[in-house]
């Protein structure tokens, strides 16, 4: 009797404890065309994060110590995961020059500055308006807050950078071309 009235609890603290699983809100889901106002805006603090703004995570945080796509010269793989096919060849043939456009030894094209002088970075969530998404990544810069806008593109259902501009005006595609 005491067992089975302790499975029956058991069983009733189980079951209230499960719960639903999340289910996708319009705020997150991608609209059927691209939003030209909604591109516009800035992410507010409630702007929930997306798929969008975790890519450029992993491009800051976790590939500019060690595995820079910038820096890369023998395998074009992780220059592909983060960027455009049109960007990612002119990262990639950009950087197979013994003479490229920018001197990648010095600045990190991430911010368009040396990485001595980089500090403190912010991704914010992205901004999505159908198949297109914006997110704006802050560092300080010699002490100065500085911001660059990444424009991306959702491609074959992945999102890619299609261009970067940096915060005196320069594009990404302009510096390598």
């Amino acid at each position: 009797m005491k067992t089975s009235y302790l499975f029956l609890v058991l069983t009733a603290i189980g079951l209230s404890c499960q719960t639903k699983p999340k289910q996708e809100t319009a705020t997150t889901s991608i609209a059927t065309e691209d939003s030209a106002s909604a591109l516009a805006k800035r992410p507010g603090p409630d702007t929930p994060r997306s798929a969008a703004d975790r890519l450029v995570r992993a491009l800051y945080f976790e590939h500019n110590k060690k595995e820079n796509p910038f820096q890369e010269k023998k395998d074009r793989t992780l220059v592909d995961q983060f960027f455009a096919k049109p960007t990612a060849d002119l990262i990639w043939s950009d950087a197979l020059k013994s003479a490229g456009k920018v001197n990648r030894s010095k600045i990190n094209l991430l911010f368009n500055a040396p990485d001595a002088a980089v500090k403190k970075t912010w991704v914010l969530p992205a901004i999505v308006g159908g198949s297109r998404a914006i997110v704006y990544v802050t560092f300080e810069n010699k002490g100065k807050v500085e911001e660059v806008r990444i424009d991306m593109q959702q491609i074959s259902g992945r999102w890619r950078i299609t261009e970067m501009v940096y915060p005196d005006g320069k594009r990404l595609t302009q510096l390598l071309q």
